[in-house]
């Protein structure tokens, strides 16, 4: 799920590295793709609470850095869960 507005562009997917030093997440959207990103903010990964694994909906900024970080509770509504009959 790609959406996109003028300031940003949201990616859902899941975290599958943080590197607290450097200040990034690794990214994996869901198509497979992953990425490796900054945070805008380096109080980001504490204020979200996120950990590897986690599956997040992030915003991206024109620049490339997280802008924010949306901790996904169910599976985003473009991912079908039930059996195709």
């Amino acid at each position: 799920m790609i959406l996109t507005s003028e300031a940003a562009t949201t990616f859902a997917g899941a975290i599958v590295g943080i590197d607290q030093a450097q200040r990034a997440i690794t990214f994996q959207t869901m198509d497979g793709q992953t990425w490796t990103l900054a945070l805008s903010d380096s109080t980001m990964l504490k204020q979200e609470q996120v950990a590897k694994g986690d599956r997040v909906r992030i915003e991206v900024d024109l620049s490339g850095k997280i802008t924010k970080i949306t901790k996904l509770t169910e599976p985003p509504s473009s991912v079908r869960t039930d059996p195709i009959p």
